[in-house]
C-alpha cells in the first residue's frame, strides 16, 4: 500500500497549488478576461476576491474551483491534473496548448 505524504504547509505555498493558481490566471489573461470581468460572470460585488486567489491571499476551495473554470470554460480535469503530477514532473502548458 503506498502511503500519501500529508503536509503540513498552508496549502497556498505548496508548489502545485501555485501551478494550478498560475494555471488559471494564465487562462483568464489568455482569453482577454479581466479580474471585474470575471467576478462580473461569478456575481462578486467586486474583483477583490479574484486578485486576492491570484495574489496567493486567499485559498480556493473546491466548489470555488469548478465555479471559476466554467466562468472560464476551463475543464476543472486539466486543473486536477496540476495537482496529482509530481511538482518537479510538471511543466505549465502554454495557454493555446489547451484550445
Amino acid at each position: 500500500m503506498n502511503q500519501i505524504k500529508f503536509s503540513t504547509m498552508k496549502t497556498i505555498f505548496e508548489p502545485n497549488y501555485r501551478k494550478l493558481i498560475g494555471w488559471l490566471t494564465a487562462e483568464r489573461k489568455f482569453k482577454k478576461i479581466t479580474q471585474p470581468q470575471l467576478a462580473d460572470k461569478l456575481s462578486l460585488p467586486n474583483h477583490t476576491y479574484i486578485s486576492k486567489i491570484e495574489r496567493f491571499e486567499r485559498k480556493l476551495d473546491v466548489y470555488e474551483f469548478v465555479t471559476i473554470c466554467q466562468a472560464l470554460e476551463l475543464d476543472p480535469h486539466e486543473g486536477i491534473e496540476i495537482l496529482l503530477k509530481p511538482a518537479s514532473n510538471f511543466h505549465l502548458k502554454k495557454p493555446e496548448q489547451y484550445l
